[in-house]
């Protein structure tokens, strides 16, 4: 059962886009990250420039795990997740967070050397 809830939510994820209100998690300048038909998983690039952050919103049900990989490495980038209830991570190296509830989730990702860097960053739902 699961499974197919998980399954489920992914298509949802993948198939709709959401326009988001104010809030923590709101879109009004981040890109949404969306998952490939039948995948629990997306992948975004880009680069940073001294003092910039990108920013990227999905969404998830409560109690799903969010996966979080960043490349080259964790040295290079921060990433801070907020979501409904406030700020759930701010590290420079974490990978897992159980999502306390339902809704949009806000990925924001700078560098702490604030140098120009081009990066990637895996995020999987499960």
């Amino acid at each position: 059962m699961k499974k197919k809830f998980l399954a489920a939510a992914a298509l949802a994820a993948a198939s709709t886009a959401t326009i988001l209100g104010a809030g923590p998690a709101s879109a009004a300048d981040a890109q949404h990250i969306y998952f490939a038909y039948g995948t629990d998983n997306g992948y975004v690039s880009g680069r940073l420039i001294g003092f910039s952050h990108d920013s990227y919103v999905l969404d998830a049900h409560g109690g799903q795990v969010m996966i979080v990989d960043a490349n080259p490495n964790w040295s290079d980038v921060t990433v801070t997740v907020s979501g409904p209830t406030g700020v759930l991570s701010y590290q420079h190296q974490w990978r897992r967070v159980v999502l306390p509830a339902n809704g949009s989730y806000r990925l924001e990702v700078s560098s702490p050397s604030h140098q120009t860097i081009d990066y990637g960053l895996s995020v999987k739902i499960d």
